[in-house]
């Protein structure tokens, strides 16, 4: 695990919690009321939100990413639009957040959806970015499928220039575990393939590799695998 990884890992408030439910918590916290949801994707996360009382904002590149949301959240304004490119007029936020989102955006335009998400927040306002680090068990089973090392270290590297910077500061660092249970291989990478078909020819490319990670990572558990993700979470104000 290289350094920009490890420093947060080892810095960050271990939580026992699920992403959504960290995130409300948070959110209640900061007594916020609406919600950007930035890569809101299907809308699974913005959809938890609501559920407990917060109005969500999403948006998304991804067109059926988009429909799915809206499907989803009938209720809810979805965008199709990245995040470095906000809709004009689009309002202004209690709090912004950035759910394993920042590392599938192209690093030169990390920066851009930071400042971005900062530049639509209430005063007040928190941006709460939440992104998987370069290790544990479910990040060396996929590896073989898709390699996301580089892009999860730009991620934060891309956080880190921002408070190095002084565009923002940092209010809290947190950290927990993500574990995912899967019927067997082939049920984890129907789940990566569900978030980019590209990646099925891939897995089967690469299959002994796959079979040799899934075997060596995996833990048995009520006789489903278990994979573990470890998560940072940092909350941000935008610098005075």
């Amino acid at each position: 695990m290289g350094i920009l990884n490890s420093e947060p890992l080892r810095r960050g408030r271990t939580l026992k919690s699920d992403v959504a439910d960290a995130l409300a918590e948070e959110l209640a916290q900061i007594g916020a009321r609406s919600v950007l949801d930035i890569g809101c994707g299907g809308g699974a996360i913005a959809a938890r939100l609501a559920a407990r009382g917060f109005a969500v904002t999403g948006l998304d590149p991804s067109a059926d990413q988009v429909a799915r949301a809206r499907a989803l959240l009938p209720g809810a304004t979805i965008h199709q639009t990245g995040a470095e490119a906000l809709p004009p007029g689009i309002g202004r936020f209690d709090a912004a957040i950035l759910v394993n989102a920042l590392h599938h955006i192209p690093a030169e335009h990390m920066r851009a959806a930071l400042q971005n998400a900062l530049s639509v927040l209430e005063p007040g306002g928190r941006l709460i970015l939440c992104e998987p680090a370069a290790a544990g068990s479910f990040f060396r089973v996929m590896q073989p499928v898709e390699d996301e090392t580089d892009v999860r270290q730009a991620a934060i590297s891309a956080v880190n220039a921002l408070l190095a910077d002084r565009m923002a500061e940092l209010m809290e660092l947190k950290r927990w575990d993500r574990e995912s249970s899967f019927d067997g291989l082939e049920g984890f990478v129907a789940y990566l393939v569900k978030v980019d078909p590209a990646r099925a020819a891939r897995a089967e490319r690469n299959r002994a590799a796959l079979r040799r990670a899934w075997r060596e990572n995996i833990e048995l558990r009520d006789g489903r695998a278990v994979l573990v993700q470890p998560i940072i979470c940092w909350v941000l104000r935008p610098a005075a």
